[in-house]
């Protein structure tokens, strides 16, 4: 039977102690880079695996962190997995991932099996949760970082950026082009403090800008692009004066664009329509879109670094607040003339009368 390598193995190769090679794998940053990379080099060549076992034994560690997001299926939520991976790779910790399908009770599962399995701390999106989930992070009394909002909440810090203020000042640059006349849609907002933020930060503007701009027609609709086709058609027919269309998402833009190309409104010449995440795709439209630019890569690198701090016992700011930059493209313009309808074909359908 073939003799598993070990540490004295690898030290031996490398030509340092047991304690070095100990050092690079568990701590590499405080090991010089040359004498890292020999360490490392001897450890790949040798095929050396750790017993981690082992190193969870006797360092009352498992240098693993638990991520739960919402979702992987968009790439707001992959960048900032990506970069929370690497920059906790830098420091020997590896990354449990999880997805709560942006559900509560899902989000409470999750965060059940990744503190099983003993990691060694938490980074959660957002701050609304189930009163179980509270009571199972107290109970185990888990370092926590929470992303994607500015604030923190039962002194775990938080990082991310302003839902609220972003929303308000793009909200604010389209009546700066002279809009009007609203209509938003929404992605569900109730177990979404993201989401409800910006939703908020957008009504506060429009509230602020005087009573001559309106707010047409507000409506919710699933995060799915078919949906903000649907959405879009209901505004067409329920809030015809609406010259502006905000979308809560990006997802939900797309769909509302598409639909308007199929009605054969112009954006932005008809309508402007305006999105937030900044996902990859949204430059790639025709018109290209309008939106927040998420900075999710930023927010995962940064949620790496308060958690190192944490785990290391070094003093960590409560909250880091990341700006989320308006993005403006060709989707958003001036406002159509008042007196040109919203949708062409359908002034035309009325002028029209069939013949006696």
């Amino acid at each position: 039977m073939n003799k598993k390598t070990s540490l004295a193995d690898v030290a031996a190769i490398a030509g340092v102690s047991v304690a070095t090679v100990s050092r690079v794998l568990n701590n590499p940053k405080i090991v010089k880079a040359d004498l890292r990379e020999r360490v490392l080099k001897a450890s790949r060549d040798l095929g050396y695996v750790p017993h981690g076992a082992a190193r969870a034994l006797a360092s009352n560690r498992t240098r693993s962190i638990g991520v739960v997001v919402p979702t992987l299926g968009i790439s707001v939520f992959a960048r900032g997995v990506e970069a929370l991976q690497d920059r906790l790779g830098e420091d020997g910790y590896r990354l449990l991932v999880a997805n709560s399908q942006y559900d509560l009770a899902k989000e409470f599962q999750e965060t059940q099996s990744l503190l099983a399995h003993g990691v060694d701390g938490l980074i959660l999106v957002g701050n609304e949760r189930l009163p179980e989930t509270r009571k199972l992070l107290r109970k185990y009394a888990c370092p926590v970082v929470v992303t994607f909002v500015h604030e923190a909440a039962e002194d775990y810090p938080a990082v991310g950026f302003n839902n609220f203020s972003s929303s308000y000042d793009m909200t604010s640059y389209l009546i700066g082009l002279g809009h009007r006349h609203f209509s938003v849609l929404t992605s569900p907002a109730g177990n979404n403090d993201r989401i409800r933020g910006r939703c908020d930060g957008v009504l506060r503007c429009l509230e602020d800008s005087g009573p001559e701009t309106t707010l047409e027609h507000l409506l919710e609709v699933p995060y799915m692009m078919e949906a903000g086709r649907e959405g879009l058609r209901e505004i067409v027919e329920r809030a015809p004066r609406t010259t502006c269309l905000i979308c809560t998402t990006d997802v939900i833009a797309v769909g509302a664009m598409a639909e308007a190309r199929q009605l054969g409104i112009a954006v932005p010449d008809d309508l402007s329509i305006a999105g937030y995440d900044g996902l990859d795709f949204a430059s790639y439209l025709t018109p290209a879109l309008t939106t927040v630019t998420v900075p999710a890569p930023e927010i995962g690198a940064r949620a790496a670094e308060r958690m190192l701090d944490i785990l290391a016992g070094r003093p960590s700011q409560p909250t880091t607040v990341i700006d989320a930059a308006l993005t403006v493209r060709g989707s958003t313009a001036a406002p159509r003339p008042a007196e040109r309808p919203l949708l062409k074909r359908a002034a035309h359908d009325a002028a029209v009368t069939p013949d006696d």
